[in-house]
Formats: C-alpha cells, structure tokens, sequence
C-alpha cells in the first residue's frame, strides 16, 4: 500500500459535461442568490459532481438547474467536498471540482 500513499485518482464519468445553473446564497442579504454557469461531470441517486472557475465552500447549500427535454430540472445539494482541479488542463483553464449531496 506505501507504493500508492499520495496518489490522486480522478474519476470521472465518461459521459459528456452537461452545462448547468448553479444557484448560490450570497450571505450579502437575507434572500439574495448568485447564480453562475458550471459543468455537471457525474450524478447519481446520492451524488453530483461539479466543475466550476470558483472554488465553492464545504457546507454551502447549492440549487443545480439543468435543461430536459420537458423543461428545467432542479436538484439541492450541500457542499460535502471541494478542490482544485488535479490534471493539467484543469489547471490551466483555473478548474475546480465539487461534490454535493443531494436532497
């Protein structure tokens, strides 16, 4: 096991990005939201994966809006893990990837 400590595996799905709307709470005023664009990677029943250019923090309480064929679906999640991109092109381009929580 000491020839894999320090190894950072990065999983992603090969199904092709979706573009997303990512809804955030500002903490400026009570109701105040930011919404920004961002690239859904992988979900599943538990999870969703994020790629954003910002970093999100741990424990923030996201609404993810995608487009369907029947219109726009909305998912909520928390903040459960967030880090800059590993590869290179992530880091060129100034990516960061999020895990959610969803429900």
């Amino acid at each position: 096991m000491q020839k894999v400590d320090g190894w950072k595996l990065d999983n992603r799905s090969d199904l092709p990005w979706q573009e997303v709307q990512i809804h955030v709470n500002s903490g400026w005023t009570a109701n105040s939201v930011v919404s920004k664009p961002a690239q859904m990677i992988s979900m599943d029943e538990q999870t969703l994966v994020l790629v954003t250019r910002f970093p999100m923090p741990q424990g923030e309480h996201v609404r993810v809006d995608s487009q369907r064929a029947g219109g726009t679906h909305s998912v909520w999640g928390w903040i459960v893990e967030g880090r800059e991109g590993y590869r290179v092109e992530d880091r060129e381009r100034g990516l960061f990837l999020s895990r959610l929580s969803i429900g």
